[in-house]
């Protein structure tokens, strides 16, 4: 019984100090974001239009078979991603996604390489979910507004 009780405090010990490691962690991250320069919002919409407009045309070159349309458009994604005011978080959770979007578009690229239509399908809709899943972490942060204006 001794032994139970030992092991239980141990448990309970080792998981009060983990979320204790969480919390100091993301506190660290949100103090990153903090003293990072706030990115211009306007080159944050126009690098969120350029997105927009790239990841429409890698779903049409999908769509429509014209595998070098999707692989030119995921190469333009890249290199908007590459720029500096991509990051507008320092966050654990905000480079995941981002990085996952690469991933992706790395994917979409290499797929047609391989002339793997299914593979690229995939891959872009595993950047279309990294897109989602960035934009309501963003969003519930509540500190930089990444919405697309809608064309007039």
């Amino acid at each position: 019984m001794r032994k139970w009780i030992c092991a239980l405090a141990f448990v309970g010990l080792t998981a009060g100090i983990m979320t204790v490691s969480v919390a100091a962690r993301e506190k660290k991250d949100d103090k990153k974001d903090e003293k990072k320069e706030k990115p211009d919002p306007k080159k944050v919409k126009e690098l969120m239009r350029k997105k927009l407009e790239f990841s429409q045309k890698v779903l049409e070159g999908l769509a429509v078979n014209n595998l070098e349309m999707a692989s030119k458009n995921a190469e333009e994604l890249l290199k908007v991603r590459k720029e500096a005011a991509w990051m507008v978080h320092q966050t654990t959770e905000y480079t995941i996604w981002s990085d996952e979007f690469t991933r992706n578009a790395e994917g979409i690229i290499k797929a047609v390489k391989d002339k793997n239509l299914e593979a690229a399908k995939l891959n872009y809709l595993g950047m279309t979910l990294a897109c989602f899943h960035c934009h309501t972490y963003v969003r519930d942060l509540g500190r930089v507004n990444l919405e697309v204006e809608p064309r007039p």
